[in-house]
C-alpha cells in the first residue's frame, strides 16, 4: 500500500485542478506547509489552478525562497494574477527576485486594472527590429523556451510594426529583413479596453489570437480567445462566503464524497481537522 504522501503527489499530478480546490479549503497556512513539502514542479500546476486570491494566502506562509521557487515555474499570466493579491510590501519583494524580464513584465500587467485586457495580456512575445534577418530571427526563436508561432517586428520605441508567422519565416531567404517579409495584423486591441468589451471585438472573426497595444500603439503582448475567455469567467466569479472556504465548510457540503481516493491521501497531510459542530440549519 502506498503511503500517504505518495498517494497525494499522484493526485496533485493527475488532477491539479481538483487538488486545487482542496488547498483552497484549508487554512491559508495548512495550505503553505503542503506547498512548501512538495517538489516545485509538482505543485505549480495545482497553484496555477488555484483562485488567485486563495494562491496568494497560500503564498504568505512561504519563505521568500521557496515562493520564487513554487512563481519560477509558472508563466507571466498565472504570477501576475497571484501578485495582484499580495500585499504590500511582500509584493514588491517578490517581484525584485524574479529575473530581470520577469520582473519587468510583472509591473507592466499589474499597471492595468484587473478587469481590462491588459492585465490579461501574455507579454512573452518574440518582438525583434525590422532589420533583424531571417536566419537571425530563427536562431532567437531556436532559443526561445515556448512556442513561438510568429516573430512580431517593433521600432526602436516598441511601436508594434508588423508579424512574421513562423511558416513565412521558414520560407524566407536567410538574408531577408523581417521587414521586407511581414504583414500588419489585421486587427489590433487595446490593453485599456475592459474585458467584456473585448469579447466583442471584430478581431475574434478571423483569428485566435490579437496583438495588444498601449498609447502610442506600443507592442504590450497577445491576448488569445481563451486567455480572455478564462478571465471573464474568473472575474465573473462571484465572492465565496467565508464558511466556504474552510475545509468544514466542505465536508458539511459533501464535497470530499465527489473526490477520489486521491484527494482523500492528500488531506492526510494536512493538520487534522475538529469534527464539525452541530448546525441549526442543516437537516
Amino acid at each position: 500500500m502506498a503511503d500517504a504522501e505518495t498517494l497525494s503527489h499522484a493526485f496533485m499530478r493527475a488532477r491539479p485542478a481538483e487538488a486545487a480546490r482542496v488547498l483552497e479549503a484549508v487554512a491559508p497556512a495548512e495550505a503553505a506547509a503542503l506547498l512548501a513539502r512538495v517538489p516545485a514542479r509538482l505543485s505549480a500546476p495545482v497553484f496555477a489552478a488555484m483562485r488567485p486570491n486563495a494562491a496568494a494566502r497560500s503564498l504568505g506562509g512561504l519563505e521568500d525562497e521557496q515562493a520564487l521557487s513554487l512563481l519560477g515555474e509558472l508563466g507571466t499570466q498565472p504570477v501576475v494574477a497571484v501578485l495582484r493579491h499580495l500585499p504590500e510590501p511582500r509584493r514588491s519583494q517578490l517581484i525584485a527576485g524574479l529575473p530581470t524580464a520577469a520582473a519587468l513584465a510583472s509591473k507592466l500587467l499589474l499597471g492595468y486594472v484587473e478587469d481590462s485586457v491588459g492585465a490579461w495580456t501574455d507579454p512573452d512575445v518574440l518582438a525583434l527590429p525590422g532589420a533583424t534577418q531571417a536566419a537571425d530571427a530563427l536562431e532567437r526563436v531556436r532559443h526561445v523556451e515556448a512556442t513561438v508561432q510568429r516573430v512580431f517586428v517593433t521600432a526602436a520605441d516598441g511601436r508594434l510594426e508588423g508579424w512574421v508567422p513562423l511558416p513565412v519565416l521558414l520560407r524566407a531567404p536567410a538574408a531577408a529583413t523581417l521587414a521586407s517579409v511581414m504583414t500588419k495584423p489585421e486587427s489590433v486591441v487595446s490593453a485599456q479596453t475592459p474585458l467584456a468589451g473585448a469579447m466583442g471585438h471584430p478581431g475574434w472573426e478571423h483569428a485566435s489570437i490579437l496583438p495588444v497595444i498601449e498609447s502610442g500603439e506600443r507592442l504590450v503582448g497577445v491576448l488569445t480567445r481563451d486567455a480572455l475567455t478564462r478571465a471573464l469567467r474568473r472575474t465573473a466569479r462571484s465572492p465565496r462566503s467565508e464558511s466556504e472556504h474552510t475545509l468544514a465548510g466542505m465536508l458539511a457540503r459533501g464535497y470530499w464524497d465527489a473526490l477520489s481516493g486521491g484527494a482523500e491521501a492528500m488531506a492526510t497531510l494536512l493538520p487534522p481537522v475538529k469534527p464539525l459542530a452541530g448546525r441549526s440549519d442543516e437537516h
